[in-house]
């Protein structure tokens, strides 16, 4: 996968992404909501590929909320591998048998998907050289963690093992 990483306003692509969104979550009656650690401004990301992510994880957690519900982004800076975005839903969840299986291509759930959304996800998190997590209960939401090098440092040493 061809990435270009580059300094990015982290806070600024999370913005930009929600709003592209907004429509969507409006005409489903899904309250937004955000809380960014003020301590973080930049990341070493592709932020083309990142919006990618976030709008394909976004669009799930909608898509999970036929009658409404919270929508809440965060962004963290208190894990040590890095900078933390985190993205919860009051969904329908996941059920358990079917959590291993979220990041293989072609696996869904949904009468109309292709079962790569979540592929596509963990393919650009790990070029990324970070880590994307799933908890999920059955009729109560989910929450997808996404961790990223918080430095170029970080991304390079990791390609040169």
């Amino acid at each position: 996968m061809n990435i270009r990483l580059r300094p990015t306003s982290i806070r600024a692509l999370i913005q930009r992404s929600l709003k592209m969104i907004e429509g969507q979550a409006s005409e489903k009656n899904i309250k937004i909501s955000t809380d960014f650690s003020p301590e973080i401004e930049e990341a070493f990301i592709d932020p083309d590929r990142i919006n990618q992510v976030l709008l394909n994880l976004y669009l799930n957690a909608i898509e999970a909320m036929e009658d409404g519900g919270s929508l809440s982004v965060g962004l963290f800076g208190d894990d040590p591998r890095g900078i933390k975005i985190v993205i919860s839903d009051t969904g329908r969840g996941i059920q358990k048998k079917d959590l291993d299986k979220i990041f293989d291509p072609y696996f869904t759930t949904k009468p109309s998907g292709t079962g790569l959304g979540l592929a596509i996800v963990h393919r650009i998190i790990e070029a990324h050289k970070g880590e994307v997590s799933v908890e999920s209960e059955a009729g109560r939401g989910t929450t997808v963690s996404v961790t990223l090098p918080a430095s170029a440092e970080k991304v390079h040493f990791h390609d040169e093992v």
